[in-house]
Order: structure tokens, then sequence, then C-alpha cells
């Protein structure tokens, strides 16, 4: 049998070699060699190249995965030492850091590659070609290069991309409002997101202003066409103009008021006429106080066109909220203009489609503008394709987003999580001064709020290493702690910078900065409550962080993991999943064998019903086995230091009416401005074999297998 070498030389196969590279790339690691050596042989077929014998040696290992984590490592560094030799660089310490997943992620949409879509680039080369690129001197340039192969913070999916390559759309976030109620408002409006949306954002667009389909058009002496044809033009654009290799998508956010509320609330379910059918967009609703209030006192609730508002000379509703909303709704039902209808029947389509397609979100408006940062600017009137950034936009004043988040994982300290928020404030305000807009309202809006969003990822990882339960009184008050020192050391970074720079964000005239105030009551970087000059507008938002925290290796965002043991598939493949954290406890222990693994299976990634301490049964509890009204709560404690939203998601294994709606109403009494992001009313978790024998789980039966590329920060 014989190999084939890089250049074509041909040489006896010797399996002494295969030993060898095991052996190398395990070095510190928990590694059964003899077990892996023994699987690889026999697929080793006659001619294969040196490169397709690392990839049959790569995923060979994967399958061992679940009897250790480390495997995962090992599998990673076959490949990363494999790309090394490929492109004739070493692998630095971050390189080899990476596990399975998080390289195969890397080297399929995040590496540069040649004109045949060969890998360019490791990981550490990355990292280099954004801190060179974004830092403005040799001192920045080292600071944000360690603080990135650290691991201690990432910026998102866009930059990581483009950075350095003459591409210059680094936006995450965007919130389009539909521009006027007219054939060139439309076709303006459409080609201005699916420009945006090609280029990575992630689109929400606001379609409150849409005459509703009930309403004549006069130009041709008929109806309109309303929501649903609106959102199937949406639909046809996003397939269109593509972010890579998949479409693009965009969420509509349509106010629980409009008249076509009924049928926008039918666009994602999964059965019906497919005329009246919208599944590959995102749906979310726009909720006022006066809703929920007319659904918990059992009163009447009024639909409007919004053609009908203006032509009344009322206000358009969509840009009001509190007091003014309800005063220019109740003129509008003493009009007689409103169509009547009992509040609880679009709260049960809500709930309907939710639980069947897991949308709309639900986006409480009035609670968003409780406390707007924005508000000398506006009112916010919708939020972003995973609605967690909040901006004010209009017709021609597109509110843009750069995105970064702080890697609990990688800290021990509040002081370094800190630190780490702050230079993400730098890194992505250079960002802004490098971004290229797609369209002037982009433009005006995105100089004018200079808009930033710095999240987190692994903050299940971080209480796993401090052996904290998720749900726990310490753990609680961590989540505060945290939220506070990213808040805090963002606003002191912005405020520093707008110093250095000697300008504030265009738009801080009349904010509440000048007034001497940030988002937290009664804090200021400032001790006597100046006026606070600011490079940014708003800083803080938790998005869904799905793709970065897979280079990072952590459980994405701010949720609990999914599960102990499970299969997730995306758009790089499957990959078992085993908790690297649960794995070392069981070892500690000294009950990590062949019965526990197989206990593991068998209860599908949970260890509720095994024979383990009360500490660990808590410990590792997953999404599902956690009250949501503690997350929801934990959720709230730390929105104090948020001055955006957070991307909620909501787990319900047995969901019922009463819990999903008892869910969404306690998250608006709580004063939180996303009611929910997806809604996820099924488990799916495999009881894994090996690698090649599972059914890819990454998602439920409700629940949409697109990962936001923008919001992936």
């Amino acid at each position: 049998m014989q190999i084939v070498k890089k250049g074509g030389v041909k040489q006896a196969f010797s399996p002494d070699k295969i030993m060898t590279r095991i052996k190398n790339a395990a070095n510190g690691l928990n590694i059964d060699v003899d077990n892996i050596f023994k699987a690889v042989i026999p697929s080793v077929e006659d001619g294969m190249t040196t490169t397709e014998m690392d990839e049959l040696l790569a995923f060979t290992i994967a399958d061992f995965i679940q009897d250790h984590p480390d495997n995962s490592i090992l599998a990673s560094r076959i490949l990363i030492t494999r790309q090394g030799k490929l492109i004739g660089k070493t692998p630095e310490a971050v390189d080899l850091e990476y596990d399975f997943f998080g390289t195969v992620t890397f080297l399929k949409k995040y590496s540069l590659k040649d004109a045949n879509e060969t890998p360019l680039e490791l990981p550490s080369m990355m990292y280099d070609r954004v801190a060179n690129f974004f830092g403005i001197d040799k001192e920045e340039k080292a600071l944000f290069s360690e603080q990135l192969k650290s691991k201690k913070i990432s910026v998102a999916t866009p930059i990581l991309t483009n950075a350095g390559t003459g591409r210059g759309a680094y936006i995450s976030c965007n919130i389009t409002t539909n521009i006027s109620d007219d054939s060139k408002g439309i076709l303006e409006t459409l080609d201005n997101a699916s420009l945006a949306s090609r280029e990575g954002a992630g689109i929400g667009l606001s379609i409150d202003n849409l005459r509703s389909s009930k309403s004549n058009v006069s130009s041709f002496n008929g109806k309109a066409g309303g929501v649903v044809r609106y959102a199937d033009m949406v639909q046809s654009h996003m397939r269109f103009f593509r972010q890579g290799t998949r479409s693009g998508s965009a969420a509509l956010y349509l106010s629980m008021w409009h008249k076509d509320i009924e049928d926008f609330l039918k666009l994602r379910l999964p059965v019906g006429d497919e005329k009246l059918r919208a599944r590959d967009l995102f749906t979310a609703v726009v909720v006022n106080d006066n809703f929920m209030k007319a659904l918990i006192d059992g009163d009447d609730w009024y639909l409007f066109c919004p053609n009908d508002i203006l032509k009344s000379g009322l206000k358009p509703l969509q840009d009001l909220h509190g007091k003014e909303f309800e005063a220019e709704y109740n003129k509008a039902v003493k009009l007689g203009i409103g169509e009547k209808i009992n509040p609880k029947t679009l709260w049960d389509s809500v709930i309907k489609s939710q639980s069947e397609s897991g949308m709309p979100y639900t986006f409480y408006k009035d609670n968003a503008n409780r406390k707007n940062m924005q508000d000398n600017i506006g009112t916010i009137k919708s939020s972003n394709l995973c609605i967690e950034f909040l901006g004010v936009s209009d017709s021609k004043y597109t509110s843009q987003c750069d995105l970064g988040l702080v890697n609990l994982a990688a800290h021990l300290t509040l002081d370094t999580i800190s630190e780490s928020a702050g230079v993400l404030t730098r890194i992505l305000n250079r960002v802004i001064d490098k971004n290229s807009w797609q369209d002037s309202p982009s433009e005006k809006a995105g100089n004018h709020q200079r808009a930033i969003g710095i999240g987190v990822g692994g903050l299940a990882d971080f209480f796993a290493i401090k052996d904290l339960p998720f749900v726990s009184e310490e753990s609680k008050k961590w989540n505060i702690d945290i939220q506070e020192a990213i808040y805090k050391g963002a606003i002191t970074e912005s405020h520093e910078m707008a110093i250095a720079t000697g300008e504030s964000y265009p738009a801080w005239k009349g904010s509440r900065y000048e007034r001497g105030e940030t988002y937290v009551d009664g804090w200021s970087p400032l001790p006597h409550g100046e006026p606070i000059v600011m490079k940014n507008s708003i800083l803080i938002c938790l998005m869904p962080s799905a793709s970065t925290s897979i280079l990072l290796g952590v459980n994405e965002c701010f949720e609990p993991f999914a599960s102990n043991l499970q299969v997730r598939s995306t758009g790089s493949g499957e990959f078992l999943l085993i908790n690297k954290y649960l794995v070392e406890d069981f070892e500690k222990l000294g009950v990590w064998n062949d019965y526990t693994k197989s206990l593991l299976i068998e209860n599908g990634g949970s260890v509720q019903n095994m024979p383990v301490t009360d500490h660990i049964k808590n410990k590792y509890k997953t999404i599902w086995e956690i009250s949501q009204k503690d997350l929801i709560s934990m959720c709230v404690d730390r929105s104090k230091f948020i001055d955006q939203s957070q991307s909620m998601n909501l787990y319900f294994e047995n969901s019922t009416y009463g819990k999903i709606s008892g869910a969404l109403r306690y998250a608006w009494e709580q004063g939180l401005k996303t009611g929910s992001y997806y809604i996820k009313t099924e488990k799916k978790t495999a009881k894994p074999k090996r690698l090649t024998q599972m059914s890819p789980t990454n998602s439920d039966s409700n629940e949409s297998n697109f990962d936001c590329f923008g919001c992936s920060s």
C-alpha cells in the first residue's frame, strides 16, 4: 500500500507514522492512543494523499469525543497542524487550543480562501489580521491581538471574515423602516434591506406604516397588497441576495394594532396555503402596554390601518409610545376607524404560532422606550433580526450596530472582565471608523449614533468553572456583578475615547449623557453629575453569539447548557458535543467509565436520573430542566446594566398555553424589552452511539436552522 505525499511523490504506507502522529498531537491530553490507532488503520486506502490521511485521522478521532472531550482537541490539532503545513505557518498556542467543532467551523466559514475555496489561514492569523487592520498604532494592535488570541473577547462574524480583505462591511445589525406606503418607497426599502443582508447584517424591518390589505388603493381602485404580499416580496429578495452560500433573511416587525396582524401571525405556521405563508422570514410582534392591559382586564382592542390614521389627521401610531400612544389610539377609537377585536383572540394566535413555529418574537415597545438612551433622537419602534439591538430608526435613518462579546470562560475576576469590555469598546469604535455603509440612511444613522453592542459568551462555562449551579444565590450575584462590570468598563472607555478625540458622537446634544445621566440610575464615570462626553450612544446588547462561541469553544451567550451530550448540526457539518466540565467532575470522583457514559447516553445527555450527587445534578441541569421563571428573572436582574436588550429564548419541554402565556406576561411585567426570541417547545436530544450513527439535533422542530451571520458575535 502506498501513500501520496505533497508534490505527488509516492511512498510505502507506514502504520508507525500514524502512531507517531497521534502521540505527538496528543501531548498533554487524556487520550487512548491505541484505540484510535486500531480504529483508523483499517480505513486507510491505497493511493491516499497525506492530506486525506489527516482528514481520515481527524474524523476518526472525532468519533471518540463521547469517550473524552480531549479527543475533540486532538482531532482539531490534526487539522490545524495539517493546515499549518499546507500554508507554511507554524501554529501558535491559540491554534492548538481549538476543539474539533471550532476548527472545522473556522476552516469552512472564517478563514480567508483562494479561488478554489482552499483555506489560507490559521485562527491566529485571522486574529492578527483583525488586530492589525483596526489598531491605529503598534501598542493598540498588540493589545487587540492579545485579547483576541487569549480568547478574552471576540468580535462578530462580519468583522472576523471581512477585516483587511477590501470588503468593508463590518456591521452586524440593521433596523430598517419601510420608507413609505407607495410603490417607490416599498421598492427602495426592499433594495436597501437586500443589500444590507447580502453584506451580512441581521435585518429588522418595521412595516407598521404599510397599508392594510383591507384598505383601498386609489391608483387602481382596488385593495392594497397588505402585509402578506409584502412579506412574500421580502422573502423573495432575501432568497436572491445571498449571504455567501446561504439565503439572507430578515425579521418583520408588526404592531398588535395593525389591521393585518391576524394574517401576519399565520405567516410562519407549518400548514396552510403556501401563498399565505413566508416560512423563510422571521416574524416579531410589537406589543404596547395598552394591549397587555386590555388583555389582562378583558377590555376590547381595536385594529387600524395606518393609512386611515393618517387620513384622519392623527399622528402615526408607530411613532408613539406611552401616554402619547394611548391618547392617539383612543382618538382613533372614538373616530370609529378601528375594527374591534377581543385581545385574547390575538394573544391566542401569538401563542399558537409560537408553539408551532417558535415565532413571532415578542417586543415590548413601551419597556424599550421607558429608558431610551437615544430619546433625544426619537422613538424605538422595533429591533433587529435577533431582537437584541435597540436603535432609533425612521424611513431615511437606518440604525446600525457592530457587535462583539466578552468570553466569560476566559476570566476569573470582575476586573479583567471590565478591562476586556473596555478593549472591546475601543475595537468596535475603530470598526465604525472604517466601515463602508451600504446606503445613505445607514451612513447617516451609523455615524450619528455610533451604536455598538457588547454581549457575553460562556456564562454557563463561567459558572461551571466556579463550581456553581446555573441557578443559585451565588450565581445570581455573579450574573449581576458581571453585567455591571461590563457596562461600567464600556462606558468608561467610551467616555475616555471622547475626551481623547475632543468630540462626542454627533447625536450627543440633548441626550441623557448631556444631562449627566447614564443608563444606571445614580452612577456616572464623573463625580459630580456633570455632562458625560461619550463616543457612543448605546453600548450593551446580549446577542445569541452562536458562531463565535463555537470558535471560542464555549456555550453560547448567557444560556445554560442545552445538554451534556448532544449532536449539533450547522452549515459546517454535524458535531458531537460533550460537556467537558461534567467529564472533569466525573474524573475527580473516579466515576468516568463505560457505565457512566452509557447512562449519560441512555438519559439523552441529562444527569437528573443518574446515581450522582445532588450538587452534580444541580450544577448540570440543562436549559430544559431549569425553571424558565428563574432564567427570565436572571435576565431581569442584569437588565439594569443593559442599555439595549437580550436575545432571550424560552424553553418548554412540555409546553402549554398557560406556560408560554405566563412567561411572556411575567417578562413584560418585569420590564424586559424582549419578551421572547425563539420559543422552543420540544426537547430534541439524541442518544449518541458514535458520530457516524447519530442524527443531528441542533434545533427543535419549531426553530429555523438559520444562524444570524451578523449577530453571531
